[in-house]
């Protein structure tokens, strides 16, 4: 990529959206700035009248918006792998796909190509359809791969090893902060906890099985709050599809919480979720008991049980620096 001249970098980001991916978006705008000193620019997608597209809880992150992407060739534009299109609206600016999950880019895709906004485009205002970029080795279009496996898709799908940078993000510093490294250990209580909109049918079946603590689901909450559950609970379960390093499952080892994970998507590669293949079940109704009988030995051993997890929560807490620096190396700085 020519980074002699660059002179702006433009990112491209849902707007209004809280999930992992768009938080992601504005920790790379806020490196870009605050570490290389780029001119970094967000451009927001959908936004909303009378709304600011920067979600409040993302103030955090150094940000400053654009209503407009220059097509320059010094330039880069940056695009989530939700919003590939995005490549073949620009010719001559320079490209980077962040392919902060592998399946949400099929998804997104489909999406685009049906439903009544489709139709009415297509049909009713004979608009031209959206072309969409199908993993085409174009010359000025990079990739980001933000897990292990996101690289070996790209492989796979033909992109050349030289055009792809491993690039992850970090976890917010709320989960960062020494006050919760050092303190949250000694006010553990038996509680499991949980994302409920990760492999319900799963979990639903498991607490059938393992009535005698509580399950509380992680969701409506701030990070703050997020955090002060974390704190206490002993046991994060996720038996979800993963699409790429997912934070929550991050964010609960940086709590010390013990895991216990399924091996869908992501989470079946070490190098996306490192911690022992004991904690780790392919998930069957067969296994069930299984689960459970782990779920009560970690809760019975929790002292003994978090010291495997030490290596885990070390990289986690290590990905800022390391992302900061694959930013510099990305950009020769």
């Amino acid at each position: 990529m020519k980074t002699d001249f660059l002179s702006k970098i433009y990112i491209v980001c849902p707007a209004n959206s809280t999930t992992g991916g768009p938080e992601a978006l504005h920790q790379l705008s806020h490196k870009l700035k605050t570490v290389l000193n780029y001119d970094v620019r967000m451009f927001y997608t959908n936004k909303k009248k009378g709304l600011n597209p920067k979600p409040e809880i993302y103030n955090i992150y150094y940000t400053k918006e654009t209503s407009e992407i220059i097509d320059k060739e010094n330039d880069v534009l940056i695009i989530p792998e939700s919003l590939t299109y995005y490549i073949y609206k620009y010719t001559q600016i320079q490209k980077i796909v962040w392919w902060l999950s592998v399946d949400f880019y099929a998804i997104c895709m489909k999406n685009r190509h049906r439903g009544l906004n489709f139709y009415v485009s297509k049909y009713i205002l004979r608009k031209k359809e959206i072309k969409e970029y199908l993993l085409e080795d174009l010359p000025n279009v990079y990739h980001w791969a933000q897990s292990y496996r996101s690289y070996l898709y790209l492989l796979k799908k033909g992109i050349p090893e030289e055009k792809i940078a491993r690039v992850c993000d970090y976890m917010n510093p709320i989960f960062i902060s020494k006050d919760n490294q050092e303190s949250n250990i000694n006010h553990k209580e038996n509680i499991i906890i949980y994302n409920p909109k990760k492999g319900k049918k799963a979990i639903d079946l498991i607490k059938k099985q393992c009535r005698d603590y509580p399950w509380i689901p992680i969701q409506g909450m701030t990070p703050f709050q997020v955090s002060n559950l974390m704190k206490k609970a002993k046991l994060y379960i996720d038996f979800g599809y993963n699409p790429g390093r997912d934070r929550m499952l991050r964010e609960s080892a940086l709590m010390n919480c013990i895991i216990i994970s399924g091996t869908g998507g992501s989470s079946k590669f070490i190098q996306d979720l490192n911690i022992p293949d004991k904690y780790k079940f392919e998930y069957s109704k067969a296994k069930i008991l299984e689960i459970v009988a782990k779920i009560k030995e970690v809760l019975n051993n929790y002292d003994t049980c978090i010291s495997d997890f030490n290596t885990y929560k070390e990289e986690i807490i290590s990905e800022e620096k390391l992302f900061e620096n694959q930013l510099r190396k990305f950009f020769n700085e």
